[in-house]
């Protein structure tokens, strides 16, 4: 004589649809970074590394902020528009243009 249950069924609980929405945005809030507040000294430092990654057009890693997450890319500079804070870049997708405000972190390829 065999027993015959439900085996893990019976330990999984039953959600909502409603709550696993709401679980999902919750996990994604947690992993949510805040944007850092820069001084003028690592200002300074990121639009040195620019400038000379785009006279010497060497390639960059950039870190950005994108909506609390962090997006890492390599490119090459093109162009830097001091005035409009913006700085141009060609990425493997194409070009894209990026606020300098957005940037978390500078690193050149030599």
């Amino acid at each position: 004589m065999s027993i015959n249950d439900r085996g893990l069924k019976k330990w999984q609980g039953f959600f909502m649809p409603e709550h696993v929405a709401q679980i999902k945005e919750m996990w994604l809030d947690d992993q949510k970074i805040k944007m850092p507040i820069w001084d003028e000294d690592r200002i300074s430092e990121f639009e040195q590394l620019i400038r000379y990654a785009k006279d010497y057009n060497l390639y960059v890693d950039l870190s950005i902020y994108n909506e609390g997450f962090e997006r890492k890319i390599t490119c090459s500079v093109k162009a830097l528009d001091p005035l409009e804070k913006v700085i141009k870049v060609v990425t493997a997708e194409g070009m894209e243009s990026i606020q300098f405000d957005k940037i978390l972190n500078v690193t050149v390829i030599d």
